[in-house]
């Protein structure tokens, strides 16, 4: 279920003064996040996060389809939002 709705510098700003070698049990309840599918974004705020890296970068490359939600994309109750 989906809890959260993020932009890329929800994450790529947080990443910037909270490094993951220092904050890394912070940053694996985010992997957590996406991992579980608790985050949503939109293909072009997940296109844009492709270019985050680190171990944060990957997990979000390798989740698209925990991540992104369309309007109109079939797996989803998207007409409430609209």
């Amino acid at each position: 279920m989906k809890k959260y709705c993020f932009d890329t510098s929800g994450i790529s700003k947080p990443l910037e003064m909270m490094p993951e070698d220092i904050y890394d049990s912070m940053w694996e309840k985010v992997t957590g996040f996406i991992i579980t599918g608790c985050i949503a974004v939109t293909k072009e705020i997940y296109d844009e996060m492709m270019h985050i890296p680190g171990q944060i970068g990957a997990c979000i490359k390798s989740n698209e389809a925990q991540m992104v939600l369309e309007v109109g994309k079939k797996g989803w109750n998207w007409e409430p939002y609209v």
